[in-house]
């Protein structure tokens, strides 16, 4: 099929689904989607989070990762790691095209301007740079190791880079195009070293930001500890002490908390970011794939794909509050703006779970959304992870 009848039929698909939306007749209304990538069934599956209703299914790439969404120039944006390309859809005409890039995109980070996209392609040691009105990679930014997550400074020139393969943040200046720095977290490592026998490297994973943009906290998986970073200047501000195998460091939407899964010990780290102290440390489960929180952020989810469920805690009064079974896999969630509904995609039912944040149940799932279902993005969330 052409690239043309293809956004034609993803346009008919918008139009006859959604009908009159914010911006144009055919378009999504950004505000009020949540976008489901799906890695076996190459699509993104469009959720209006007024009626939890599957409105449109978006064709990509085979096996996308990732979705980013821009409000500024409407527009979404699927890593298709399997494909080395991105796809970027028109959300007010579905018209779509593809870009190639480097080996194995994955983890994406739009820029404070709304316009420029941060591609990590964590096969190739590179990142790409891309400006979304013009559908154009600027810069391919090579030399790093297995870049992961990714963060931009609050005016948007500096780019932190999480390396999962080492021990440090590399700094790229983005109007350049280069690494202009590498922030150590731990002594530096050797590559050889980097594949100890019980499994792969983690080094860096996230360096999460505060809602304000002033601190990173950028958690050390081989080394058990968290760096706190100032991101106006890059400089190491404190580094903290956590549990085993901590995974990243996850906000609440206020600022107050930094939430840090450690998974080599089944415990939760909580952070107090006014002076970057540990708080508490509270049991959890295996394999925390993300944390979320909600209702005036005094609720938080912690998502356990290994034993399906999800991990209530009371931020309150800093104190475990219960579990939650899910019907299966959870990947990533994410909260509604409002804090009352967070979704979580569950990879081996094809399905998004919705839980009421308030009450801490299980409402609803969301059926036939795609196949294996890898994560859910809202507009301007915080805190997505894989």
């Amino acid at each position: 099929m052409s690239s043309l009848a293809r956004s034609s039929l993803v346009a008919l698909a918008l139009s006859a689904s959604l009908g009159t939306a914010v911006g144009a007749e055919t378009g999504i209304d950004v505000q009020h989607a949540l976008f489901v990538p799906n890695r076996a069934s190459a699509s993104i599956a469009v959720i209006d989070i007024r009626t939890d209703q599957v409105v449109a299914t978006l064709p990509v790439g085979n096996v996308p990762h990732q979705v980013a969404v821009s409000d500024i120039t409407n527009q979404m944006v699927a890593t298709n790691t399997a494909d080395d390309t991105i796809t970027i859809v028109d959300l007010a005409s579905g018209a779509s095209r593809t870009m190639p890039l480097a080996h194995e995109p994955e983890h994406m980070e739009l820029g404070p301007d709304g316009h420029t996209l941060a591609i990590g392609n964590i096969g190739a040691g590179a990142v790409s740079l891309v400006a979304l009105p013009e559908g154009r990679e600027l810069h391919r930014v090579t030399g790093l190791s297995q870049p992961h997550n990714l963060t931009f400074s609050p005016d948007g020139k500096r780019l932190y880079v999480a390396n999962l393969g080492a021990n440090h943040v590399s700094v790229v200046d983005v109007a350049a195009g280069r690494v202009v720095d590498e922030i150590q977290v731990a002594p530096p490592v050797e590559v050889a070293s980097r594949q100890p026998a019980d499994g792969e490297y983690q080094g860096i994973i996230n360096v999460t930001r505060t809602p304000d943009g002033r601190l990173g906290f950028a958690a050390h998986g081989e080394g058990n500890r968290l760096a706190v970073l100032d991101l106006r200047t890059g400089v190491v501000k404190k580094t903290l002490e956590l549990g085993e195998l901590p995974w990243r460091a996850y906000s609440t939407a206020d600022g107050r908390y930094m939430l840090v899964p450690n998974n080599g010990d089944a415990t939760l780290s909580i952070i107090a970011t006014a002076d970057q102290s540990v708080v508490a440390t509270l049991p959890s489960a295996e394999d925390i794939t993300g944390v979320n929180t909600g209702w005036f952020e005094t609720t938080a989810f912690a998502l356990s794909r290994a034993e399906k469920k999800a991990m209530v805690y009371d931020l309150t009064s800093l104190s475990a509050a219960g579990e939650i079974a899910l019907p299966g896999t959870p990947e990533t969630g994410v909260t509604t703006p409002d804090g009352t509904k967070l979704y979580v995609a569950l990879s081996d039912t094809d399905q998004v779970a919705v839980i009421d944040v308030r009450t801490r149940q299980l409402v609803k799932t969301i059926d036939q959304v795609g196949d294996e279902p890898w994560g859910v993005t809202l507009e301007g969330a915080m805190n997505y992870c894989h």
